[in-house]
């Protein structure tokens, strides 16, 4: 594994810059890749052992990108955002599953060891650079399945909808009164309302 020096460094120049968020998701991905015995996740035979899902939409997921070389266009990584500092990474090969999360007495501990320091920001920058991986995060085993249709690799073969014609990934269609359907065909509920 790079100095986390170095690693700081990548984030923050992938990221914009070097912020607390930052620290907690190279600290994450460095202490996942250690549980699982990979030295170096972006070389060509590790490329594609891990797969993470992070629990938050924020800046310890480009941390974590940054490390592990996990990405959603490599289907290796997937935003579950439910506002929680916390990941779960999966090795593929033993399928052994690690969540990590910020341990709920981080920020306090953090403070206490910079009294003299006014700025939070700064604060939990250097002490979250400093603390001990136990004093920092709360790590527990634990299963994940991956249905196929999520795992990496090639792209999955494709269907059209009915009505639309647009190109669905199999498995993301809907099947509705024998017809195959894409979700705004299908009335399912979707992130943007059609003006027309």
């Amino acid at each position: 594994m790079e100095e986390i020096k170095s690693l700081y460094k990548k984030a923050g120049e992938f990221h914009g810059s070097v912020c607390a968020g930052i620290i907690l998701g190279v600290r994450m991905a460095c202490l996942a890749c250690r549980m699982h015995g990979i030295n170096d996740p972006n070389s060509p035979e590790n490329r594609k052992q891990l797969m993470t899902w992070v629990e938050i939409d924020r800046c310890a997921t480009d941390g974590i990108q940054s490390v592990t070389g996990c990405s959603p266009g490599r289907r290796t990584l997937k935003v579950m955002n439910y506002g929680i500092m916390a990941a779960t990474f999966l090795n593929l090969f033993s399928q052994k599953a690690f969540r990590i999360s910020v341990h709920p007495d981080s920020r306090n501990k953090a403070k206490a060891l910079f009294p003299e320091l006014t700025d939070s920001n700064h604060i939990y920058i250097e002490a979250y650079k400093q603390m001990t991986d136990d004093d920092l995060f709360v790590v527990e085993e634990v299963r994940v399945e991956v249905p196929e249709r999520e795992m990496p690799g090639p792209p999955p073969k494709r269907t059209a909808c009915s009505i639309c014609r647009e190109e669905i990934h199999m498995g993301c269609e809907i099947i509705k009164e024998d017809k195959t359907l894409c979700r705004r065909c299908a009335d399912m509920p979707l992130y943007y309302t059609p003006l027309k």
